[in-house]
């Protein structure tokens, strides 16, 4: 943690906090929006939207969580919208949409993007905050949230259906 952000944050400086986040997290915060979101046009976009409200929200700062928990889920938050709004604005010509009950194959090179879709979106969200960004476990558990703190069981779920996934 940045003790100078932190001082930052609780003076009130929010020119210089935001700042300091966008050097410090900034990439990050793109890493994971584009893991998110899967386009990295969209991530650019979205990640201007994240530190957009930041800086909207940057005076109700009161330290209970890490600036970095902070804006991470402010992130999440706002990745999780766009793909809520992505998903209902798409829609596929009716040839190109598969038959009903018709199981599509994966052909080609699997990459670790295709079976990380297939997993919940909560199990799916852990590891991606977990492995592919390196947070610890309670950092985690701040974002998700989930009840009674089941990070560690919804990681172990995770890697034995990616497993599964795998050896298809």
């Amino acid at each position: 943690m940045d003790a100078g952000l932190t001082e930052l944050l609780r003076h009130g400086n929010r020119t210089q906090a935001l700042e300091r986040m966008v050097d410090l997290y900034g990439s990050k915060v793109l890493g994971m929006a584009t893991g998110m979101l899967r386009d990295r046009g969209r991530a650019e976009e979205v990640t201007q939207d994240i530190f957009l409200k930041l800086w909207q929200v940057l005076p109700a700062y009161d330290g209970r969580a890490s600036p970095s928990t902070w804006l991470y889920t402010i992130a999440r938050n706002t990745c999780l919208s766009a793909l809520r709004s992505q998903n209902l604005r798409k829609t596929l010509p009716l040839a190109d949409s598969p038959e009903p009950g018709i199981r599509q194959t994966v052909t080609g090179d699997l990459t670790v993007d295709q079976p990380l879709r297939q997993l919940p979106e909560t199990q799916r969200e852990g590891i991606t905050l977990f492995y592919l960004q390196a947070q610890n476990i309670e950092e985690v558990a701040q974002q998700l949230d989930p009840p009674g703190g089941k990070v560690k069981s919804h990681l172990h779920r995770a890697r034995r259906t990616l497993g599964a996934i795998m050896k298809e």
